[in-house]
């Protein structure tokens, strides 16, 4: 059991929860509300193993590209950098190549020829710095992929390194509605639902806050909080690795419920830090 009102609930989607073993949900996150003069109390549906973590970002490209595979993330339409690891900067290679999967060469540098790009899925949407990074813009969803660098320096020795990347969609605003069951003027027993149709997102209910300052400043120890017992907002937030959205429910009393809808959906600010380290990097390796 949870006290919505004191706590924030995360459930995964059907591919998260069935993939840690527990029951899938029909649509996204549902959950039952009973609430009673008093105190605010909430039953879930069901149970579920808790949501697997959402891919870490970091600000440097550096500290996302190890020697073993490693894991970028991206958006559709955006632009995403793959880069060597670290040590790869101080060494002189005699040529250089980047693969999509095992075998398709989308970016080719050879010693006194300079940079080819093979015509393919990739046309006029790749770029390749002078420090092997390769810049991939206009993301498509069937970029996903694996993709290797390969670097061979004068003496022919030729070390390879892989990087996964994953590309997402923007999560577009969910669709959220109440079930009311039964006519209990006592209670309020209700079924919310959080949904988008796309796969790879994850589910947080947000109840209402219970106080709100009316001031910004105390006086003697004494700060002012003001409660409306008659109108509360839940809200559903989808999100995924690159970007969320949200709604909200508001909750009139006793057991009224009409859908609001929020801002627009928002991506994270970590492809702008990850855009701001590549090009530092690329300054430094120029200078």
């Amino acid at each position: 059991r949870c006290q919505l009102c004191q706590e924030t609930v995360s459930l995964s989607t059907t591919a998260d929860l069935s993939r840690n073993g527990g029951p899938a949900p029909s649509l996204g996150s549902l959950f039952r509300c009973l609430t009673a003069p008093g105190g605010y109390k909430g039953s879930w549906l069901r149970q579920g193993a808790a949501p697997s973590p959402q891919a870490q970002l970091s600000a440097l490209p550096t500290a996302q590209v190890q020697a073993s595979s490693s894991q970028v993330v991206g958006v559709v339409g955006g632009v995403v950098y793959l880069s060597p690891p670290p040590q790869t900067q101080t060494t002189t290679y005699h040529q250089s190549h980047w693969r999509y999967g095992s075998s398709l060469k989308i970016a080719i540098n050879e010693n006194g020829k300079g940079v080819q790009y093979p015509n393919g899925p990739f046309k006029d949407r790749l770029e390749l710095f002078p420090n092997n990074t390769l810049k991939i813009s206009s993301l498509l969803k069937n970029d996903s992929n694996t993709y290797r660098v390969y670097l061979e320096d004068v003496a022919g020795k030729e070390d390879t390194y892989r990087i996964s990347l994953k590309v997402y969609d923007v999560v577009p605003k969910p669709t959220v509605n109440a079930t009311v069951h039964g006519n209990n003027p006592e209670h309020c027993n209700v079924t919310l639902e959080c949904w988008v149709q796309m796969e790879d997102v994850t589910y947080e209910w947000m109840p209402p806050s219970r106080l709100m300052p009316v001031g910004s400043n105390s006086t003697n120890g004494t700060l002012p909080l003001s409660f409306n017992p008659s109108l509360e907002t839940y809200t559903c937030r989808a999100s995924n690795p690159v970007s969320s959205s949200s709604a909200r429910l508001i909750r009139r009393h006793p057991c009224s419920w009409t859908a609001e809808s929020s801002a627009v959906p928002t991506t994270t600010k970590t492809s702008m830090l990850m855009l701001l380290g590549h090009l530092l990097l690329l300054f430094f390796t120029l200078h």
